[in-house]
């Protein structure tokens, strides 16, 4: 009998409920954590009264879709910033090892988007970007329809900018910079 087989299958199993339950702690809405990790909404419930009685009840309603919320503070935008710097850079270590990448929902994207909103909350401990607002933020930056990660033509600082906006070549520290001097 061959086990391999089984023990993959076991092994993905497994890593999707993984997937689900940090999905779950870290607020996701339903939806967002049934694409992501591939359970059913009945199995999310059940892991979640399981394995995170204390967790809320989380976000309801639909994710957001507008990256304009963004753009509005100077805050939010650096925020914004470091977190699709710091997906870009998790996804380009997962496929300088040989993983694919793409922008549908799945397991490993999953994890790795989990991974790279990990990062994010211990380096901006009080952000108030919530995870569904990074889902979004990691499938634009990705698909560059709407948004983009650039580097600034002074400091080449990382930037993001809205595509159907004015385009901005400087970031906000290199204009401060140059109005200020005489």
């Amino acid at each position: 009998m061959d086990t391999t087989s089984g023990d993959a299958r076991f092994d993905r199993y497994y890593r999707r409920i993984q997937l689900g339950l940090r999905l779950l702690s870290h607020g996701a809405r339903a939806q967002t954590a049934c694409d992501w990790s591939g359970l059913t909404p009945d199995r999310l419930i059940t892991l979640k009264r399981r394995w995170l009685p204390d967790a809320g009840d989380g976000f309801r309603g639909p994710a957001p879709t507008s990256f304009q919320p963004f753009f509005r503070s100077s805050v939010r935008l650096s925020h914004a910033t470091v977190f699709t710097s710091i997906h870009q850079a998790v996804c380009q270590r997962a496929v300088s090892h040989g993983k694919s990448w793409d922008l549908q929902p799945g397991l490993e994207n999953g994890e790795r988007l989990c991974t790279a909103y990990e990062i994010f909350r211990e380096w901006e401990p009080s952000a108030d970007m919530e995870f569904d607002q990074a889902a979004l933020l990691a499938r634009g930056a990705a698909s560059s329809e709407d948004i983009e990660l650039f580097r600034c033509l002074h400091c080449q600082s990382a930037m993001l900018i809205d595509k159907w906006a004015r385009r901005r070549e400087v970031c906000s520290g290199c204009r401060g910079r140059r109005s200020a001097s005489p």
